[in-house]
């Protein structure tokens, strides 16, 4: 009777341990992040960028990633031997939707910080972009010459989770009476934006230091196109992660120090932005 009872015993202790198995690797799949290791450890990070913000992050005519966001994360991925970069391209919009829904680790497409973005996101402590927003016009306006004179004129912001969007409407919160009326556009191309200031459907437009010297050199036939009416936000651009990926987060951080410190980042800018460092 003892012999069938430590039959039954270790009969039983092995299939408890199968099930114990088997309960951890189904908790294993059922975690939220995106990030998976491969066969050698390395951990798959999938980055959700944009596909038709010139020169950062786009398409080329042959469909390929191409800009400057795209050239920094390439550099970070070649230093960081321990993760492995996957591009989910996408319309900005829908880039932080999807690190909402889990579909993707990192966020890169020129984010500046917001109070409304650091209650959800987890920014790096390092910035990999430096940006300055103007009030762009038509070179030959000299009406407009400050946010002030934005009363009652139509202006092109972006997106609504644009930090131009966010500016121009507190703004109108905070002057009753003087409402900028704010387009926003989720994906407008330079051709829309040029097109919309000759014809006078909007009267200004939020443009980067870059985008006014590259609506010039395409649209402008040798003389100025559009010109900076007023910088209305000089603010840094940051990598946005999940709350709890403080690790990924360090670890990327240290590397975007590392291509500060030799020069890489330079490079790279050097490459991709062709405004002056007075411009930027």
């Amino acid at each position: 009777m003892r012999k069938e009872m430590n039959k039954i015993w270790k009969k039983g202790v092995a299939a408890l341990s199968v099930f114990a198995l088997g309960t951890s690797l189904l908790t294993g799949c059922g975690s939220g992040s995106a990030a998976n290791k491969n066969t050698n450890g390395v951990k798959t990070l999938r980055v959700g960028s944009g596909i038709n913000y010139f020169p950062y992050c786009y398409l080329d005519d042959n469909g390929d990633r191409a800009g400057y966001d795209y050239a920094v994360l390439e550099a970070l991925d070649d230093l960081l031997e321990q993760y492995e970069f996957e591009y989910d391209s996408m319309s900005f919009d829908n880039i932080l939707l999807s690190l909402d829904s889990n579909k993707i680790d990192l966020a890169v497409h020129e984010y500046v910080k917001t109070e409304e973005r650091e209650e959800k996101y987890l920014f790096s402590n390092e910035y990999y972009s430096e940006n300055i927003t103007n009030i762009a016009v038509l070179s030959d306006n000299d009406t407009i010459k400050s946010i002030e004179d934005l009363a009652g004129k139509k202006v092109e912001s972006g997106g609504v989770t644009s930090n131009a969007y966010a500016i121009l409407t507190k703004w109108n919160e905070e002057h009753d009476g003087e409402d900028i009326d704010i387009i926003t556009t989720d994906s407008s191309t330079s051709e829309t934006v040029a097109t919309n200031l000759k014809n006078g459907v909007w009267d200004a437009a939020c443009l980067e230091t870059h985008d006014i010297q590259k609506m010039n050199e395409r649209f402008g036939d040798g003389k100025d196109f559009v010109k900076a009416a007023t910088p209305i936000d000089v603010n840094n651009a940051y990598i946005l992660y999940h709350k709890e990926d403080t690790q990924i987060q360090q670890d990327i951080d240290k590397a975007i120090k590392e291509l500060k410190d030799n020069g890489t980042l330079d490079e790279i800018a050097d490459k991709w932005l062709s405004a002056s460092e007075d411009e930027k």
